[in-house]
C-alpha cells in the first residue's frame, strides 16, 4: 500500500475507456494510445482533505490517483494531458506492467484567464516496484504535498530547490531546450563539411554546454 488507508477508495472505480473517447477531445495519437497501450483505467485514491486531514491549498484542493494498467510499458502523453485538461483537479498517474509501476504527474496550474487548467510539463519516475516509488505524502497544506509530490518524481531534473516550483519547472524547460538545441548543432556539425561553418557550429555548441553547467554563457 502506498498511500494511507482511508485515502483509496474502496472498491477502485474502473472508468470506461469509451467515455474517455467520447468526452475528451483526443488526437489520432492519444486515441491510439488509449486503445492499443491500455487495458483499463481505475479512480483508486482520492488525495484530500477529508482524506488526509491537511487544508486545501490556493491551487490544490484535490489530488486523484488515477491507476493506469497498460497492455505495454508505453503511453502517449498527449492521453494523459487531455485527461489533466478536463479533470478540474491535479491528477498522479500510476501506471502499472507486469508487476512494475511508474508514477507520473504534471506540472499543472489554473490558467488566470479562464480558471481552465494549464499543463505545462509531465516528470516520471522508471519502472519499479510500488512500494520503492518516492511517493512520501510531505507538507501542512495540499499545496505543499502536490508540490513535494511533483519534486520528487521529478528528482534531479527540479534542481532549483529555494525558489517555487514554477520557477523551477521554467529552469528545467530552459534545460530542455538547451539540451535539445546542443542535440541539433552537434548533428549538423558533424555534416558540415566548411571548415569556418564548422567553427562557428562548435562555438554555439560549447556556449550552450557553459549554460547548462551553470556558468556565464
Amino acid at each position: 500500500m502506498i498511500f494511507p488507508e482511508h485515502t483509496y477508495l474502496r472498491p477502485a472505480r474502473q472508468i470506461a475507456k469509451k467515455r474517455f473517447l467520447q468526452e475528451l477531445s483526443l488526437g489520432s495519437p492519444a486515441r491510439r494510445s488509449l486503445d492499443d497501450d491500455v487495458h483499463a483505467i481505475y479512480w483508486t485514491a482520492s488525495l484530500k482533505e477529508a482524506s488526509l486531514h491537511l487544508p486545501p491549498g490556493k491551487e490544490v484542493t484535490e489530488i486523484e490517483v488515477f491507476t493506469l494498467a497498460l497492455r505495454q510499458p508505453r503511453i502517449d502523453e498527449a492521453l494523459l494531458t487531455a485527461i489533466d485538461r478536463a479533470i478540474p483537479y491535479h491528477i498522479l498517474y500510476l501506471l502499472t506492467y507486469e508487476g512494475r509501476t511508474q508514477a507520473w504527474i504534471s506540472y499543472k496550474e489554473t490558467a488566470q484567464a479562464n480558471e481552465a487548467f494549464r499543463v505545462e510539463k509531465y516528470y516520471h519516475t522508471d519502472w519499479q516496484a510500488a512500494e520503492e516509488l518516492p511517493l512520501a505524502l510531505r507538507g501542512t497544506s495540499l499545496d505543499e504535498v502536490y508540490e513535494n509530490l511533483v519534486r520528487a518524481i521529478a528528482g534531479a531534473r527540479l534542481r532549483l530547490q529555494g525558489g517555487s516550483l514554477r520557477a523551477a519547472v521554467q529552469e528545467d524547460e530552459q534545460r530542455a531546450a538547451h539540451e535539445k538545441e546542443v542535440a541539433a548543432l552537434t548533428k549538423k556539425r558533424n555534416r558540415e563539411k566548411q571548415l569556418n561553418r564548422k567553427m562557428e557550429l562548435n562555438a554555439r555548441i560549447k556556449k550552450l554546454r557553459r549554460a547548462l553547467q551553470g556558468a556565464s554563457p
